[in-house]
């Protein structure tokens, strides 16, 4: 009976769905109730709900034409070395790249995290309340998590010239198969200040469902063992209908790994331990996290890529007149691309 009641409720989900989406090609915005009826029908369907809605925004919206896209991750172009990232996305869900950001970039932006202010995200059992806004002293946390504001990490140069990069675009958007948008910017401290993990900063089992589809490039700024918190994630858990419903029936929630163990193999639970400057792209629509901190810290900066802007509520951040030559250029050329920091 619970079954018939659930599947009864598709139709109404999928009618709050259009009607949302009808709302937000008006307004640019998407209602509340749209972006939840989005997560309701993944959850209901196991995935295929998110295929079919990304499958009509690629008939829309057509891939862009890069003429280069030679950068970090070399030439995304050359299809020898595209295509192996990308059947590995789709089969597997994550990609390790063998290139890294280079050693004075990454010591640049390790500089910037330990002298430019952040703020400590609440941790589980904190009252509500706006985030404290302080610097991160190494060795000396006060909390789990220190995330940085999107708006001063847009103004930073080393991570202009990042999103200039079209190599990262261009991998996106062939897996889409439609034009990306550059939709969540990020970065954040892990710290050993908990003797356990803590759900408010992730260190739990859970699935991403912001948009219909994205991919994000996750990028280690500092050396990662397994002991200072390495991104774990659920190999092939991404895929629709790979998800089981004993999982999926808890909604978008945190998971434990003895919940996540009962359901998928050892050797699928991946942990990426690692050196700095390392580049992991996954579709987070698989199980992930980042694990609980046992020894030092952990700096990861992650540069999101989305199918759409239909989805989740991000506090609106916008790109000044201040921007390195490349991002510039970039952006004259493809104003869609950064659609969700202009204007």
């Amino acid at each position: 009976m619970k079954s018939v009641k659930r599947w009864l409720r598709g139709p109404w989900l999928v009618l709050k769905l259009v009607v949302g989406w009808f709302i937000y090609l008006v307004s640019r915005k998407t209602p509340a109730f749209a972006h939840q009826s989005m997560i309701n029908l993944y959850c209901l369907t196991r995935g295929y709900s998110n295929d079919v809605l990304s499958g009509a925004i690629g008939f829309f919206e057509r891939p862009y034409r890069f003429s280069n896209a030679t950068g970090v991750l070399g030439n995304v172009l050359e299809k020898e070395r595209r295509e192996p990232v990308i059947s590995a996305l789709r089969d597997q869900g994550y990609y390790v790249f063998a290139n890294r950001l280079p050693e004075d970039l990454c010591d640049r932006l390790l500089q910037y995290a330990i002298s430019h202010p952040c703020k400590m995200r609440r941790m589980d059992g904190d009252r509500l309340g706006k985030p404290v806004s302080t610097s991160y002293h190494r060795g000396s946390p006060q909390a789990v998590r220190y995330d940085f504001d999107t708006q001063d990490l847009l103004d930073n140069r080393d991570i202009q010239r990042l999103l200039a990069d079209l190599s990262f675009a261009a991998l996106a958007q062939s897996y889409f198969g439609s034009r990306p948008v550059v939709d969540v910017l990020s970065m954040w401290w892990h710290t050993d200040f908990s003797d356990h993990p803590d759900s408010e900063a992730g260190q739990y089992f859970h699935f991403d469902m912001d948009r219909p589809k994205w991919l994000k490039f996750f990028i280690y700024l500092t050396d990662v063992e397994t002991t200072s918190g390495p991104h774990g994630f659920v190999a092939g858990s991404h895929k629709s209908g790979r998800m089981p419903s004993s999982l999926l029936g808890k909604g978008y929630a945190r998971l434990t790994d003895e919940e996540v163990r009962r359901e998928f193999a050892g050797s699928d639970i991946i942990e990426f331990a690692a050196p700095r400057g390392t580049i992991i792209v996954e579709d987070t629509r698989g199980l992930h996290k980042g694990k609980h901190v046992e020894k030092g810290d952990r700096l990861m900066l992650q540069i999101q890529f989305s199918n759409s802007l239909f989805g989740g509520f991000y506090p609106k951040t916008s790109m000044g007149n201040d921007l390195s030559a490349d991002l510039k250029k970039s952006v004259e050329q493809f104003p869609g691309l950064y659609a969700a920091y202009l204007g």
